[in-house]
């Protein structure tokens, strides 16, 4: 599959992803006290690192089998990628039931009965989007959310309940029914019944090569959701709250990053042309400042729906800017470190990175005691990361007036977000936006415009 033809896949089932996505986003702070909501991103805070869980095995079979064909799998080691993660997240799933019955703590049993569903649903993510089926990797988020959507909307307007748990558990129970509608699909494909294999070997070969990359994803992790624990552990539930609402809002941004992110790894392994992916760069800057734009539309549903959140503006408006960033790290930069197998370069620089957030994290809370202080040291540390990446990829380098056009663009975005209501700010941010591009980027801007406009009118063509 063609690096256009993947992107528009993923995109469309971001943009249905996105739709629900801002109904949950919108919906639930709305109709739940905060408490309440503070108690459902706790639990989506701890499932976040469930991925550690499986020692970086996923991540060495996403290595394995990047730029390959899906059908050139053995069906026999996919039986046994399926057992080895079985048995391995068995393990830990058992003592952390114990742990929460003990603790008599809700979360952590959520937790706890997350950890299979999610971590053998992603060795089939892994698969498609290594292999570059990305048609299949799309079908998984539609049903997720349009599952988890529906499940929720449920409890809130049929049953209005308030308890947090009822929310957490329809989570749960979705992860397992995608799991299963998995497993069939890709028994159907492969013909072939279920079955269970362990092989030490293959565990072994897989977890070396993948556990840099688990590592560094893992840190990558910590880097996006170390905010949040300075956030849970030195401000109230309300700051947490406030904070974790803007966290919400800034991941609706990624329904448009993730299509990049996801296909760029597979797209990457095929090409090794650097003006090829000098080019891809530069087209993320324009992608970046355009996205972050969607701030204001977020700040203008505050103003006139979502009132009692309308002091998380600034936190949003900071956090958004460090999409810009991340779409240039992550989308280009990383993928180009897993392409070219230099898993230890990106860990290297990524504890970096983590520890200069910490610190950050540390001097700004303890000084200002707030969470837009966090908010800031995030995204501090994002360009500090955007930095270390542009200077150690030389031969991808972006050019300075690609750079200037960058952060200019954020400070523009950031001044207009603080200070101009929604509307006004929207307009003034955009027509800037443009000027500025234009100014600087024009042959990149015109490249893309064209590639998207003969894109759509061929996809016009073939209905």
């Amino acid at each position: 599959m063609s690096l256009k033809k993947g992107i528009f896949y993923v995109f469309i089932a971001n943009v249905i992803n996105l739709i629900i996505s801002l109904a949950k986003g919108f919906i639930l702070p709305k109709y739940l006290s905060i408490e309440s909501y503070a108690m459902i991103q706790t639990y989506l805070l701890y499932v976040s690192y469930v991925g550690l869980l499986h020692f970086g095995y996923l991540d060495g079979l996403y290595l394995k089998y990047g730029g390959k064909n899906f059908e050139d799998i053995k069906k026999e080691e996919i039986n046994i990628a399926r057992g080895n993660t079985f048995i391995l997240q068995l393990f830990f799933t058992i003592p952390a039931l114990f742990i929460s019955l003990i603790l008599k703590d809700y979360v952590i049993l959520f937790f706890s009965l997350s950890i299979l569903p999610l971590n053998l649903a992603t060795v089939y993510k892994n698969l498609f989007q290594a292999t570059g089926l990305f048609k299949n990797y799309s079908r998984i988020m539609n049903v997720t959310s349009i599952l988890s959507f529906v499940g929720t909307m449920i409890l809130l307007f049929c049953f209005s309940i308030q308890n947090a748990n009822w929310y957490i558990l329809i989570t749960v129970i979705v992860d397992y029914v995608v799991y299963i509608i998995l497993e069939i699909s890709v028994c159907t494909k492969l013909k072939k019944s279920f079955s269970i294999k362990f092989s030490i070997q293959n565990f072994m070969e897989n977890t070396k090569n993948g556990v840099v990359l688990m590592l560094g994803n893992f840190s990558s992790i910590i880097m996006t959701s170390i905010d949040r624990w300075f956030v849970k552990i030195m401000l109230t539930v309300s700051d947490f709250a406030y904070y974790s609402f803007s966290v919400r809002m800034e991941n609706l941004i990624t329904v448009f990053i993730t299509p990049i992110v996801s296909t760029m790894y597979n797209y990457f392994c095929k090409n090794k042309n650097n003006n090829e992916i000098k080019q891809i760069s530069s087209w993320c800057v324009i992608l970046g400042l355009f996205l972050i734009g969607s701030a204001f539309p977020v700040k203008f549903i505050l103003e006139t729906y979502l009132n009692k959140y309308l002091e998380a503006t600034p936190i949003i408006f900071f956090l958004f800017a460090t999409q810009a960033l991340y779409l240039i790290i992550k989308g280009v930069y990383v993928n180009v470190y897993k392409s070219r197998k230099q898993q230890s370069i990106y860990f290297k620089q990524l504890l970096i990175v983590i520890l200069n957030g910490i610190l950050l994290n540390s001097i700004l809370a303890w000084l200002y005691k707030s969470n837009l202080s966090i908010a800031v040291a995030t995204l501090l540390s994002v360009i500090l990361w955007f930095f270390i990446c542009w200077h150690s990829v030389k031969e991808i380098k972006l050019e300075l007036k690609e750079v200037f056009c960058l952060f200019t663009g954020i400070i523009i975005f950031l001044m207009l977000g603080l200070s101009l209501n929604s509307i006004l700010g929207f307009t003034i941010y955009y027509v800037s936006i443009i000027f500025l591009i234009f100014f600087l980027m024009r042959k990149s801007f015109l490249d893309l415009f064209y590639m998207f406009k003969n894109f759509i009118l061929r996809k016009k063509g073939q209905l």
